[in-house]
């Protein structure tokens, strides 16, 4: 019975969103985006449902992913394009992880990702769950 109860809760955890530890999470999609991101045709429409919308809309702003449709589209470039500045001269998914902290804030926890690229450029990128979705809010 325990058993039952214990495998139905797992399974409707990882159905509703990613599975893993925050930092597996962070980390699993910080790679999906840096590889999205290195399209150098400037299609970003791989880091929609990756990436925080964080553009004027109140209600939306660190509540909701952004799509590659309107308004969305220019915040998914936006982060790519610091990515790319980042990322400049290096191989296009080569990047190490440097570490992970946690900060509370008015938003919630934002998992901030620390990476150092092959040319010595550093970047804190931070993640925010939204709706079991690790996505990329801010990039320092």
């Amino acid at each position: 019975m325990k058993k039952t109860i214990i495998l139905s809760t797992v399974l409707a955890l990882t159905a509703c969103g990613e599975s893993g530890t925050p930092r597996e999470r962070v980390e699993a999609n910080f790679h999906k985006i840096n590889k999205a991101c290195a399209d150098k045709m400037g299609d970003y429409s791989g880091t929609a449902g990756l990436i925080a919308y964080n553009g004027s809309d109140r209600a939306r702003k660190y509540k909701d992913l952004a799509s590659a449709e309107g308004e969305d589209r220019a915040i998914l470039n936006k982060m790519c394009y610091q990515i790319s500045s980042l990322k400049k001269g290096s191989d296009r998914n080569s990047y190490t992880v440097m570490g992970m902290t946690e900060e509370k804030e008015s938003e919630g926890t934002w998992y901030v990702l620390e990476v150092k690229y092959p040319n010595n450029n550093k970047g804190q990128f931070a993640f925010l769950d939204i709706d079991g979705t690790m996505a990329l809010g801010d990039i320092d």
